[in-house]
């Protein structure tokens, strides 16, 4: 069974007893198996089949939870060797759909199917040997010629089998025409996102890819190669609310809104100029009135172009430079004021905002945020499979150079002083300081953040992750972490088992923020197969699990409906 961890970091110097011995011990991190399960996953069950269930799942978690992301990264080309993505980031998409059923009885029942979604790149590479597109990170091949890359980059594919777009999965999309007709239930489409302006669609219920679109088609403007696999959501509209990033002479940002009840795609402001650079921006933020983009620490060389020759945004990355700061914009959403304040901090980079909201202070607004923050950018290069998996070749060596560096603190900010009113950009003003008031310490908060969604954009308290405490190569437990009272809570299965991102399930009739189930995925790495468990969010205590005869891939996010 798993066991349960209290701690407070109020009491100084206090470490849990894990940590301490994984300090001393790198090696044996290899013990804990990831690589055959978790980014080595074939596995398909293309129609739905039952899986056993223990123990149990509370009928209001009924529903559809679907999970994507990578789930491989070696094609075996026969006699040609044996290719291989050299990043997580750019594994071969495959997504999950698991149907949780409520009977008449009170008992629940999971049913679940899968689909790879990259058949056709797959068959590519086979053919060719080499990706051939604009990858996030993958090694160079020194074979592609300047005139390919540039190819490749102006004449993108367009067949959904060969896009490799698998790192947000979005229910009904607003603004996007769909392929998919005559199904019923909350999902009338699905489609898939990634950090560029590309849309990727799936049946609903089967997982084929049956489409691919671009923020293009929501808006002329919206024509730049990069944007941010979390769009946000008004929890009450429905609306999305993205950015687009286009490379040229300047770095442009373009905010935008796209309606839910219209389809119509507003531009909410355009920020370029001085201090502005093109940057790789992962997530944001949004509160009531205001979208809130933050450019951390992940410049791009130059204009940003050095992606069409390098084909691949990690080698078009600046080495990181701790005198540049984080910039912060904030835009209003509703009111057309475009942007209405400025804020830097020291430099930092994130992956994953989790929350942000208004608080009413002395008769102003200020703005207060939650989010996963690394010192420099370490963790990206952290990423590389060499590094990650359990088989990895750098696994322990990269993790004794780097330390704590590629580990995140949870932490909170402060943004004062909103005001209501355009502001103009120029060299001579002042610009005020984005405030830290919180940090929990590394190894505790952790990333994939999740909170319970009836909460966003309003003040919240818990936050969700899955966390490394240097037990294996990559993730090892699930965290809660509460931000006022700083304590933090640990759900830990035996030695081997690898929790996925805990996707939090509000109950209907709870009163508390914490009130609620987390589903997360977890893999077994000794028998190489896969569970979702069920925990209750108040205790961290399971509840009950549906368990898989095969290993289900890890991947990045998921949607319950």
């Amino acid at each position: 069974m798993a066991t349960l961890t209290l701690q407070n970091n109020i009491a100084s110097g206090f470490h849990h007893e894990k940590q301490m011995e994984t300090t001393t011990n790198t090696e044996s991190i290899r013990d804990w198996p990831n690589e055959a399960g978790q980014f080595q996953t074939l596995h398909e069950e293309r129609k739905p089949v039952e899986v056993r269930t223990t123990g149990s799942i509370p009928a209001y978690a009924a529903g559809t939870l679907y999970r994507t992301g990578p789930a491989s990264y070696k094609v075996d080309r026969g006699e040609k060797g044996e290719y291989k993505c050299s990043h997580w980031f750019d594994g071969f998409g495959h997504t999950h759909r698991f149907e949780i059923v409520a009977g008449d009885d009170g008992k629940t029942k999971v049913l679940y199917n899968s689909r790879r979604a990259n058949d056709e790149l797959i068959e590519s590479i086979k053919d060719k040997g080499k990706y051939g597109y604009v990858t996030y990170g993958q090694k160079k091949d020194p074979c592609i010629g300047l005139f390919g890359k540039v190819m490749s980059y102006f004449t993108p594919p367009t067949d959904p089998g060969v896009v490799n777009v698998a790192v947000t999965v979005h229910p009904n999309m607003p603004g996007l025409p769909s392929s998919a007709s005559g199904h019923k239930g909350k999902a009338k489409s699905l489609w898939t996102a990634s950090d560029n302006s590309k849309f990727k669609e799936l049946d609903p219920l089967t997982l084929e890819p049956i489409g691919i679109a671009s923020q293009k088609t929501l808006h002329p403007l919206l024509k730049g190669p990069m944007s941010c696999a979390h769009a946000q959501t008004d929890p009450k509209t429905g609306d999305m609310f993205n950015y687009n990033l286009d490379l040229g002479r300047v770095a442009t940002y373009r905010v935008f809104k796209t309606s839910a009840a219209t389809g119509k795609t507003e531009i909410l402001a355009t920020i370029s100029g001085f201090g502005v650079k093109p940057a790789y921006l992962h997530s944001f933020f949004l509160t009531e009135d205001f979208v809130v983009l933050c450019i951390w620490g992940a410049h791009m060389e130059g204009t940003g172009l050095k992606i069409i020759t390098e084909q691949s945004i990690v080698d078009a990355l600046s080495p990181f430079d701790a005198r540049k700061p984080t910039k912060w914009f904030v835009v209003d959403r509703k009111n057309g004021k475009g942007l209405v304040a400025e804020f830097e901090s020291p430099a930092a980079f994130c992956f994953h905002t989790v929350n942000a909201w208004q608080e009413e202070r002395d008769g102003k607004m200020d703005i207060v945020g939650d989010f996963s923050e690394y010192g420099n950018l370490d963790i990206i290069h952290s990423l590389y499979y060499t590094n990650l998996t359990s088989e990895g070749e750098n696994a322990v060596t990269f993790r004794d150079k780097s330390g704590e560096s590629s580990m995140p603190n949870m932490v909170r900010y402060r943004l004062r002083d909103i005001g209501k009113t355009t502001i103009s950009r120029n060299r001579g003003r002042t610009i005020p300081k984005a405030e830290k008031i919180i940090s929990i310490p590394k190894r505790q908060g952790g990333e994939l953040p999740t909170m319970n969604p009836n909460y966003t954009t309003r003040p919240s308290r818990y936050i969700y992750s899955v966390v490394n405490r240097g037990l294996s190569t990559f993730m090892d437990c699930l965290s809660k972490v509460d931000m006022e009272s700083k304590e933090v809570l640990f759900w830990d299965n035996p030695k081997g088992h690898t929790p996925g991102e805990a996707i939090f399930v509000p109950d209907p009739e709870g009163t508390d923020e914490d009130s609620g189930v987390l589903l997360s995925v977890v893999l077994d790495g000794f028998r190489e197969t896969s569970y979702l468990v069920c925990l209750d969010a108040k205790t961290m205590e399971e509840l009950g699990r549906a368990e898989c005869e095969w290993a289900v891939g890890f991947g990045f996010h998921g949607k319950h409906l």
